[in-house]
């Protein structure tokens, strides 16, 4: 790793680029360069070699990488972003105006609030409820049907002719990335130490 972050260093220079080292930031408005070690068995130790902070998440292009590779905080933090955004359409899910088509059409436009980056998820069987949870809940409040209604999932997704969930959607995605970075060169940083 240090060899690749000093590899990394001498290529950036080059460009005019400098990786900041220093221990947070040097003014506020300059935050300095972390460094974040997957280790999912816990059996790593760090040596300080690399002369950056360590952390055990951070947020990078608008999403939550966890050190231990797992992606519960994200997924929990992309429901709360897309039940905000389904809660302030309250008012179109209950307008009789609009068409039960055209709120799905809505609905399925708010779930990429939710997928955003799902691409880079590793998914568990725990994660894949929740989601599935969270689908069953916006198209219950699409349809404003109460809770205290004994509505199986199976009969509003029936109703709703909703074939492929929210969940098998994101595995897909998480297939073709993978499939995307399988075929790439071995033409990259990573690949030429």
């Amino acid at each position: 790793m240090v060899a690749l972050l000093d590899r990394m260093a001498s290529i950036s220079e080059e460009m005019g680029l400098s990786v900041n080292r220093s221990f947070g930031p040097v003014q506020s408005h300059v935050p300095c360069s972390k460094a974040m070690v997957v280790d999912r068995s816990g059996k790593l130790e760090l040596t300080g070699a690399l002369d950056l902070e360590t952390v055990d998440n951070f947020v990078y292009l608008g999403s939550i990488i966890s050190n231990d590779g797992s992606c519960e905080k994200e997924v929990r933090r992309r429901i709360g972003m897309a039940k905000s955004a389904m809660a302030q359409l309250d008012k179109v899910w209950k307008d009789r105006n609009i068409s039960v088509k055209t709120k799905t059409k809505l609905v399925r436009t708010l779930f990429s609030i939710f997928s955003y980056g799902a691409e880079t998820w590793s998914l568990k069987a725990a994660d894949r409820k929740r989601t599935d949870a969270f689908e069953m809940w916006c198209w219950t409040k699409m349809l404003r049907i109460p809770w205290t209604v004994f509505r199986t999932n199976v009969s509003i997704l029936q109703e709703l002719q909703i074939s492929s969930r929210l969940s098998s959607e994101c595995l897909r995605r998480i297939l073709q990335y993978f499939v995307h970075i399988a075929r790439k060169d071995g033409d990259n940083l990573a690949g030429s130490l």
